[in-house]
């Protein structure tokens, strides 16, 4: 299981700006904030789903998110 929001980035191969619409510049502070906006997470499953990219669900993606909030509310 993918344990990052910045792991699912990485897992596109460099492809993830093109295949959920974004920009280069944009997916790249996605990944350095280590944060996919809620409103991208049904374009990227389903970019995932097409190119074979196992394990990135609503469900994953969903689950990281509330841990970081969590993480956040433990300091």
């Amino acid at each position: 299981m993918m344990k990052s929001h910045r792991e699912i980035i990485e897992a596109f191969e460099g492809e993830f700006a093109k295949v959920i619409g974004v920009s280069a510049e944009h997916a790249r502070v996605m990944k350095s904030r280590d944060s996919i906006p809620s409103y991208h997470w049904l374009a990227v499953v389903r970019a995932a789903s097409r190119l074979g990219i196992k394990g990135i669900t609503l469900d994953l993606l969903a689950h990281l998110e509330a841990k970081k909030f969590k993480k956040m509310e433990m300091n």
